[in-house]
């Protein structure tokens, strides 16, 4: 079962993320209190845990630090555009792209370290509501009927 281990939000770009207790997501804008917040269609930023683990730096990562919104554990590897992950009760995230486009500035990293351009996942938000670490995330075919 894959579980949202961090949600984080930041006031400014360019600036890391901090992990909250709870964030509310709100469809077609993003996650409340964040920078990003009602960007068309970048509006949520993921990592999976597991490649924040294997990128092996030699320290840490505080959660947000990589300008993520959700760390999330046990996601499966290659997920594709289209499809959803549904997020606790109610939030669903459908993903828009993973990564970068090759040669589209990142203009963030953490102590010389970026991974969303490269394992990083893009989200929209189909349908909003309140987010915390523990909660259940499964992913879904893509019809949100």
């Amino acid at each position: 079962m894959a579980k949202v281990i961090a949600v984080c939000t930041s006031g400014e770009r360019r600036e890391p993320k901090t992990a909250r207790q709870r964030a509310v997501f709100v469809e077609g804008k993003g996650t409340q209190e964040d920078s990003h917040f009602g960007l068309v269609e970048r509006q949520v930023s993921l990592l999976r845990l597991e490649d924040i683990r294997a990128a092996e730096a030699g320290f840490d990562f505080p959660p947000g630090s990589l300008a993520e919104n959700l760390v999330i554990e046990g996601l499966p590897e290659g997920l594709s555009p289209g499809q959803v992950l549904a997020v606790g009760p109610s939030v669903r995230l459908r993903v828009v792209e993973r990564g970068k486009k090759p040669g589209e500035p990142h203009t963030y990293d953490y102590r010389g370290w970026c991974l969303l351009p490269t394992k990083g996942y893009f989200l929209s938000v189909e349908r909003g509501g309140p987010v915390s670490p523990g909660d259940r995330v499964t992913v879904e075919d893509g019809d949100l009927g």
